[in-house]
């Protein structure tokens, strides 16, 4: 349960939520924010447990949930757009299925409807080289496996052979918590009461969540658009200005 959460906002205009995947952090949305600002009211957090929001227990989805209801309370926000990325995907589809009220549309971005073998056997090997290998590691390997390789060179490859024993600001114990939070929550068989407007958004060289896991949530809740972005695992961030362009005309179609 958060006792506090850092929160960003920017702009005017209707509400939009952003909902930060596994790292937690309301900095991902960073270049997203810039560009809605400009039409809308944007507002992010820390979710509970990482960078300024505190947390008393484990991590929990539900209590990802609550934060989001705390962040909207303070604000006086009644209704909003709701975007979640990755395992912000599993907040925002439990924000529509129990908070429908609170709801205006919702987009699924790299999300899943449930694990499958292959979901939890990456996720073991990604535990495996936290645990053994360390942050530095960890954050390397999620960067090999999440960005487009072209993305890749131009943003974090260095002549210097990567140094896996440097330093690294990763809270091992919450990141693997975290972890085994997305691992056990399941609500497949809810996912056909979901009654607001919603788009998927999902990406064939997306190697963290593979794209059939897109087309499964798109497959699940009644009348979903389904879109693919290339782009990695990371497309709100590879390729923010299509990102933003396809929240602006699903929006749009919404008026």
């Amino acid at each position: 349960m958060a006792i506090e959460v850092f929160a960003l906002e920017s702009g005017h205009g209707h509400p939009v939520v952003l909902v930060s995947g596994l790292g937690g952090q309301a900095s991902f949305w960073k270049p997203v924010m810039e560009r809605l600002e400009q039409s809308h009211h944007v507002i992010t957090f820390d979710h509970p447990g990482v960078g300024g929001s505190s947390l008393s227990g484990r991590p929990t989805i539900p209590g990802i949930v609550e934060a989001v209801l705390h962040v909207l309370e303070q604000k006086g926000i009644e209704r909003a757009h709701f975007v979640g990325h990755s395992t912000g995907s599993l907040v925002v589809q439990t924000l529509a299925l129990d908070f429908p009220e609170r709801v205006e549309s919702i987009v699924l971005s790299s999300g899943w409807a449930r694990p499958d073998k292959r979901f939890e056997d990456f996720f073991a090997y990604r535990k495996l080289v936290l645990n053994r290998l360390g942050g530095t590691a960890y954050t390397a390997l999620t960067r090999l496996a999440a960005y487009p390789s072209e993305w890749y060179g131009e943003n974090f490859a260095t002549e210097e052979a990567l140094d896996f024993d440097a330093p690294s600001p990763v809270d091992v114990d919450m990141v693997l918590a975290r972890i085994d939070m997305l691992l056990s929550y399941n609500r497949l068989d809810e996912l056909h009461r979901i009654s607001a407007k919603t788009l998927v958004v999902g990406a064939e060289d997306d190697y963290v969540i593979p794209y059939h896991h897109s087309r499964e949530l798109a497959r699940r809740i009644p009348g979903a658009q389904l879109v693919e972005l290339s782009g990695g695992h990371f497309s709100p961030v590879t390729r923010t200005d299509d990102f933003v362009s396809l929240l602006r005309n699903f929006w749009e179609s919404l008026a």
